[in-house]
């Protein structure tokens, strides 16, 4: 069962008509010249979520996405999502995939107490069959890994587990092809000082492969992959108020090292 798909804002496009994929590439073409409106940049932003998976350790899977007989009526039918179980998994807390804007509901034909996350780029996660209401509210700004809920089977369910979704603008994902190899969720923790929630920190990875990270005083260009995926993290975890993602001494080093002017190791 699944409650209505809506457009994601992310998705939308901007007052003046141009979508952030297109914005993004505009910005991109602007850096080759050493052009950057400032009118671009208040609206650029990384273009996927940073994943990780819904809890803090290995759960095995009992239902995978995909076609399968229905537990309950024995049909055939789509089954949309991932159900993850083990013995003793009530009340288990369910972790955020990604930084982004909680809604709640309860549906007792279907999820039971759910909760959805709007990520960037369109993407979306919903954690079925919680055992309560969640324990964030709707409009919510959750980081990557945050606590969402407990495992529970409320709802259409024969058994506590979670149901996890993944959507890209409606379009149904199979979660485990999107979360392979992601880490599983860190304990909440707090982002170095240097970091503000006042969004002006952009990142842009050109086609050309070449990272940028936009400040509001300069355009820093960026070392590797790690190092662009490091500040998607930054952005994702100050997305959120509580519970932040935990950057380890290395990867602060690193963060100051870019910001003062440096190249990092």
């Amino acid at each position: 069962m699944h409650p209505p798909m809506q457009t994601s804002p992310e998705h939308a496009a901007s007052p003046r008509g141009t979508d952030r994929r297109r914005l993004l590439g505009m910005i991109t073409a602007a850096l080759a010249v050493g052009v950057i409106p400032e009118a671009w940049l208040a609206e650029a932003a990384y273009a996927a979520p940073a994943w990780n998976r819904p809890f803090d350790k290995w759960i095995p899977i009992t239902a995978g996405f995909g076609m399968r007989t229905d537990p309950i009526t024995g049909e055939s039918r789509m089954h949309y999502g991932t159900d993850y179980s083990a013995s003793g998994i009530l009340g288990y807390p369910i972790r955020a995939c990604a930084a982004g804007t909680v809604s709640v509901g309860y549906n007792a034909a279907g999820f039971g107490h759910y909760a959805t996350v709007t990520h960037a780029d369109g993407w979306r996660t919903l954690y079925g069959h919680m055992r309560e209401a969640p324990v964030v509210g709707s409009g919510t700004q959750v980081a990557a890994g945050q606590h969402l809920g407990n495992v529970g089977s409320t709802g259409r369910s024969t058994g506590p587990h979670l149901h996890l979704e993944i959507t890209q603008n409606g379009a149904y994902h199979n979660p485990e092809s999107i979360l392979a190899g992601a880490p599983y969720a860190g304990a909440p923790g707090n982002p170095p000082s240097i970091l503000t929630k006042d969004g002006l920190m952009y990142l842009i990875w050109s086609t050309g492969g070449t990272g940028y990270l936009v400040t509001p005083n300069r355009v820093i260009g960026l070392r590797s992959m790690a190092h662009y995926n490091l500040f998607k993290r930054i952005i994702n975890s100050n997305q959120a108020a509580a519970q932040p993602e935990v950057f380890n001494a290395l990867e602060i080093d690193q963060i100051n090292a870019y910001l003062n002017g440096t190249v990092p190791a």
